[in-house]
């Protein structure tokens, strides 16, 4: 029987899991972490508008357990995905709505659809996140957008890369953000456009693209 191609994840080891189970059908897996999240001490003016919030918005699982340790529990919360849902219910809060696309796109139009009535929220993201949820939400609403954690790379990164790619090689990576993908872009030493590249995503295919390489959606293995 022909051996597996190998395949690369990027996310922390602890947000492997399901992926890995996922992806053992078709490849080899290997991991390299290319996000390290550092949590942040909301400040008192993050703390007043978390109370001020009648919902909180999450489209990352990486700040929900440090943000909702501060939060009301008859907040509503929506969330991007399953997976930031389980989160949300493993620190012992309900689920108000979930996006049925894991875009934020999809998330903010079809939130915006069952809840026309102008409201408050309170947006947790990273220093990477981009602006469009409070640009697009904020028409109606008040967005109360804070940065509650950094993504960075980690320090051993470029090295466990380097040292998975000469041990056994990769012929497929899958990448999981628009970050990910640059940070992968800027230190992979080898030949980009000899791999498979899988993203979790439209956006993250759309960056990929906009670098000049094509990358197929996770969806269109399955």
């Amino acid at each position: 029987m022909m051996n597996k191609p190998t395949l690369l994840l990027t996310r922390g080891a602890e947000l492997n899991q399901a992926d890995q189970q996922f992806f053992e059908r078709f490849y080899q897996i290997r991991i390299v972490s290319l996000a390290e999240i550092i949590q942040l001490p909301l400040s008192e003016k993050a703390l007043r508008e978390l109370e001020d919030s009648e919902w909180l918005f999450f489209t990352s699982q990486a700040p929900v357990l440090s943000v909702l340790k501060h939060a009301n529990k008859q907040s509503k919360i929506a969330v991007i995905g399953k997976k930031t849902a389980a989160k949300v219910q493993e620190a012992g809060f309900s689920v108000a709505f979930i996006s049925p696309i894991e875009t934020k796109e999809a998330m903010v139009v079809s939130w915006q659809q069952k809840y026309p009535q102008p409201t408050t929220l309170f947006y947790a993201k990273s220093q990477l996140a981009d602006t469009y949820v409070e640009q697009q939400l904020n028409k109606k609403d008040t967005v109360y957008a804070q940065i509650t954690y950094e993504n960075c790379l980690p320090k051993e990164a470029k090295q466990a890369l380097k040292d998975v790619t000469q041990d056994s090689g990769i012929q497929a990576v899958y990448l999981t953000s628009p970050s990910a993908w640059r940070r992968f872009y800027s230190i992979y030493e080898g030949e980009i456009s000899d791999l498979q590249l899988l993203a979790i995503g439209p956006t993250t295919q759309r960056a990929i693209k906009e670098d000049g390489f094509h990358a197929m959606l996770k969806s269109q293995l399955a």
